[in-house]
């Protein structure tokens, strides 16, 4: 994929990954194997929207990755769609009866066509020169009030920088701050700038009692590191990830 950005240059992306990257990642042998855990998380960040469901609900998940998100839209009864820009995903969603299309970008949809786009762990992936881009067009394929929902690296804490640097294909950071300034170019609303949600229940109970025990802790860290270092700016330290949503007004 060669996306045109200012001056003319060209800014390429590497559409196959290569098997050694499904190998590594693990992607492809438990496709959308989704569990317990999995449904908690999903819930859990979807819960934050005012979603007006119907039996027309349309979503499209950018980069479906090993298709548990999809799983979860199948069960939730929406009409879902994926991208990927790897053939042999795209490949194995279909053998699993998915909705999805191997594209490299969004100019395969119509206007106004979807309700909600999600991109978990993608933007990441995506050179910084041409980041407003793909919201521009991720705005131009949601209908109106519809949401864009996408987690990546926390770019605000050192507690990313292991997400950041775990993957090859990661060239962008992202913190809270070049997210305000990418809703306020493409002239769309920033509905929430948070951690990601970290669900009490739903996972085993090993989880159960690292999360009861945790998440007073890092609530206290958070606003130790507010008030002391970013009095002005709450960032949202003890998160590893980012969600960020953002809405077409």
């Amino acid at each position: 994929m060669t996306y045109i950005i200012k001056n003319d240059d060209e800014v390429k992306i590497d559409n196959s990954y290569g098997k050694d990257y499904l190998s590594w990642k693990n992607w492809g042998g438990d496709f959308a194997k989704l569990n317990d855990t999995d449904i908690a998380y999903f819930s859990a960040e979807f819960s934050r929207l005012p979603l007006t469901q119907s039996k027309h609900f349309k979503v499209l998940e950018i980069g479906f990755g090993n298709g548990r998100f999809l799983e979860y839209g199948r069960k939730m009864t929406w009409d879902v769609h994926g991208t990927e820009i790897n053939e042999a995903l795209v490949s194995i969603a279909k053998q699993n009866g998915f909705n999805v299309t191997h594209a490299a970008d969004l100019s395969k949809f119509n206007d106004s066509t979807f309700d909600l786009i999600v991109a978990f762990d993608v933007l990441e992936h995506i050179p910084q020169e041409i980041l407003p881009n793909m919201i521009l067009e991720i705005k131009r394929i949601l209908r109106d009030n519809g949401f864009f929902i996408a987690r990546f690296p926390n770019g605000d804490s050192p507690l990313g920088l292991h997400h950041q640097n775990a993957d090859v294909t990661h060239v962008t950071s992202i913190g809270s701050g070049k997210i305000r300034y990418y809703a306020a170019k493409t002239n769309m609303e920033l509905f929430f700038i948070g951690g990601e949600a970290q669900p009490l229940f739903g996972g085993s109970m090993l989880h159960f009692i690292h999360r009861i025990f945790s998440l007073p802790i890092k609530k206290v860290t958070n606003l130790f590191i507010n008030l002391v270092f970013f009095p002005r700016a709450h960032i949202h330290f003890c998160s590893s990830n980012l969600i960020a949503i953002l809405k077409k007004v």
